[in-house]
């Protein structure tokens, strides 16, 4: 090849790429800005409001590099593209999930000790300060170890159970424990499908069965509801949008009402102020973020009465999002139900503590899932 054979092809190079650059930012600026991202469940950044003072210190142009991030055009179809390209190429990890077998999305799983450790002390601060309570904590298993059949044959996952049997041990003697692993994998492996595959939530069928097994631990008697079913279709999860592929299979939600119950639920949040008389919140039922149907979302606290519960008690639920597809169980077996959320119930009406005694609460239950008992920190809220 020639040099000015060369040379051309050179700027034929660099003109289509000055091109393509120059197309994406005017097709960037004439597009309407999003606000509000579907896919991943979060507020877009907005254009920074320009001052010298803003450029000198750097906001401006940190506030304009996360716009032009969020911004971008068919930025949705550009990661699925990588995604896509990414399993062509064998490559069976993807920003933390695993593409496993049948359809499955399995969120990688690497135990944080120190925090578990420091959940589990403030687990047993709150039972040193509520002497003589009904405590228990009903640990959930996560998919990437109830399904770990449907994990890749190459995997570095670590084992849930560890974690569990760290948890189980190091909790105080007076703390009832309940892990239903082996429930749902038994349930999973007579077809009943307890995980969603592109969501981190269990399914309303494995949240039965895990409710099933509870109440038996604990004595109860079994949960004679009728249930009447509403599904939802086209859901796509958490994990999905994470790593999103368009070979994802789109699954069905099931929400399941007693058909013999009347409900009052309370919420007392300063995003949610209300009293309603269902468990669902339909104007979720179209939008990508369909789990959120469970209650509207997760909450500082909800109160929710009962008129037709087999049991007349006052049970305070300590919570992460697992629990939400739980309570058409929880509020058919007990009269008077209140969850609390620590990642946003920081005191603002009393201590988790003060709050059992001053509420004649009778029985106190944890409900979390494994992942979240090893990544969050907010159960130092239990320690007051």
């Amino acid at each position: 090849m020639s040099k000015k054979t060369q040379r051309i092809s050179q700027i034929i190079m660099v003109s289509v790429f000055l091109i393509f650059i120059l197309g994406f930012c005017v097709w960037t600026f004439l597009l309407k800005d999003r606000e509000f991202s579907e896919m991943e469940n979060r507020s877009l950044a907005q254009f920074p409001e320009f001052s010298w003072k803003n450029l000198k210190e750097g906001a401006f142009t940190d506030g304009l590099e996360k716009y032009m991030s969020d911004q971008l055009p068919f930025k949705d179809e550009l990661v699925t593209l990588k995604t896509d390209t990414e399993r062509l190429l064998m490559h069976d990890l993807q920003n933390g999930v695993y593409f496993g077998k049948d359809g499955y999305y399995l969120q990688n799983y690497k135990e944080n000790t120190a925090q578990v450790e420091k959940n589990i002390s403030c687990i047993n601060d709150l039972a040193e300060l509520c002497p003589g309570k009904d405590i228990s904590l009903l640990l959930i298993p996560n998919s990437i170890s109830v399904m770990n059949d449907k994990l890749p044959d190459v995997n570095t996952t670590q084992d849930q159970q560890k974690t569990i049997d760290r948890i189980k041990q190091g909790l105080d003697s007076s703390v009832k424990f309940y892990c239903p692993m082996q429930e749902l994998k038994d349930a999973a492996k007579d077809g009943t499908q307890v995980f969603y595959k592109t969501d981190h939530h269990w399914t309303s069928d494995g949240a039965r069965v895990a409710f099933d097994g509870f109440m038996k631990f604990l004595g109860e008697d079994e949960l004679k509801a009728d249930y009447s079913v509403k599904e939802l279709s086209g859901f796509l999860g958490t994990l999905y949008s994470k790593a999103p592929t368009a070979f994802a299979d789109k699954e069905t939600m099931k929400l399941f009402t007693d058909k013999n119950n009347k409900l009052t639920v309370k919420y007392t949040d300063a995003n949610r102020n209300e009293t309603t008389d269902t468990l669902f919140d339909s104007s979720f039922e179209d939008k990508k973020d369909k789990y959120s149907t469970f209650l509207g979302g997760n909450y500082s606290m909800v109160e929710i009465k009962s008129d037709n519960a087999q049991k007349k008690e006052n049970v305070l639920i300590l919570k992460d999002s697992y629990a939400n597809c739980a309570m058409p169980y929880f509020t058919s077996m007990y009269s008077n139900v209140t969850m609390l959320d620590m990642r946003y119930y920081h005191m603002q009406e009393l201590d988790v503590s003060d709050y059992i005694k001053q509420k004649n609460i009778d029985k106190v239950i944890l409900l979390y899932n494994v992942d979240f008992f090893n990544t969050d920190n907010n159960f130092v809220e239990l320690s007051f």
